[in-house]
C-alpha cells in the first residue's frame, strides 16, 4: 500500500533496508559546502544510526565517491555544477546499484521531478523543509522505503507513484525506440513493420510503457517522450 500524509508525503516500501545493527554509510553531494558540511556534523552526531564516508561537490566526484564506496544512502542536490543531479541518476546508479538514492533542492522547478521514481530515485525532498523533514525522508529512504515531499512545488507524486516505484531503472533500448515511433505517430503494425517484431511484441511494450511510466494513454507516452527529449515538441 501506498501511504500517504496531509503534508503531501508518499512512502511505500522497496527493496532490502538497511540493517539496523550497522550505521548507514551515506555519502552527500551538494555544492554549498556550508549546506553539505553542516547535513555531515548534524548526521554525525548520531554516531549509531548515520556514518557520513565523503562530502562532495560535484556529480563526476559523486560518481567517483560512489564507485568507491559503495554508499548504502546518497543524498544528491539537484543543481550541480557540472552535471544536473538527475541527469547523473543513470551513472550513478550503474556504479552503485545497491545504495538509495535521496535528492534534494532549494529550486524545485524541474519538469522532469515527477520522474524521479522511474529514473532511479527513492525520495525527493526541498530544503526548504524542517531539518525534521528533512530527518524523516533519510530514515525513511534508508529503511526501503520511497519518500516524496514536493509539496512547495506544486507536483502531485501521489496518483503515479504506486506503479513507478515498482521500476528504478531508465528505458531500454527496445522501449525507447518503441516510444518515439508511438510519439510519431506510427501505429502498432507499422512499429512492428519497422523493427522487425510482432504486433503482439508492440502491444505488449506499450502496455508495459504505460505501466513503468505511469500514464494511461498515448498522449502520456508522448508527453514523457518530449520531456526527456526522446523527440522534439512541435506546434
Amino acid at each position: 500500500m501506498l501511504a500517504s500524509t496531509p503534508d503531501g508525503i508518499t512512502a511505500k516500501t522497496s527493496g532490502k533496508p538497511t540493517d539496523k545493527g550497522c550505521p548507514v554509510r551515506i555519502v552527500i553531494v551538494d555544492d554549498h559546502i556550508f549546506m553539505r558540511d553542516l547535513m555531515a556534523r548534524a548526521l554525525t552526531r548520531q554516531r549509531k544510526r548515520y556514518e557520513v564516508i565523503a562530502a562532495v561537490g560535484t556529480a563526476a566526484d559523486a560518481v567517483a565517491s560512489c564507485e568507491r564506496l559503495k554508499p548504502d544512502l546518497l543524498i544528491l542536490d539537484i543543481n550541480l555544477p557540472d552535471q544536473n543531479g538527475i541527469d547523473a541518476l543513470p551513472e550513478l546508479r550503474r556504479v552503485a546499484a545497491r545504495m538509495r538514492v535521496l535528492l534534494c533542492t532549494g529550486f524545485p522547478t524541474d519538469d522532469r521531478i515527477s520522474d524521479l521514481a522511474a529514473l532511479g530515485a527513492h525520495g525527493f525532498v526541498e530544503k526548504t523543509n524542517s531539518w525534521d523533514r528533512f530527518l524523516s525522508a533519510i530514515e525513511s529512504v534508508s529503511r526501503g522505503e520511497y519518500y516524496f515531499c514536493a509539496q512547495n512545488s506544486g507536483i502531485d507524486l501521489k496518483a503515479n507513484q504506486s506503479q513507478k516505484a515498482r521500476y528504478s531503472s531508465p528505458l531500454t533500448t527496445r522501449e525507447k525506440e518503441i516510444i518515439v515511433l508511438v510519439a510519431h505517430g506510427f501505429t502498432s503494425k507499422e512499429i512492428a513493420a519497422k523493427l522487425g517484431i510482432s504486433v503482439a511484441t508492440v502491444e505488449t511494450h506499450r502496455t508495459n510503457l504505460m505501466t513503468k511510466l505511469g500514464v494511461r494513454n498515448v498522449a502520456g507516452l508522448v508527453s514523457y517522450a518530449v520531456r526527456r527529449g526522446l523527440v522534439e515538441k512541435t506546434g
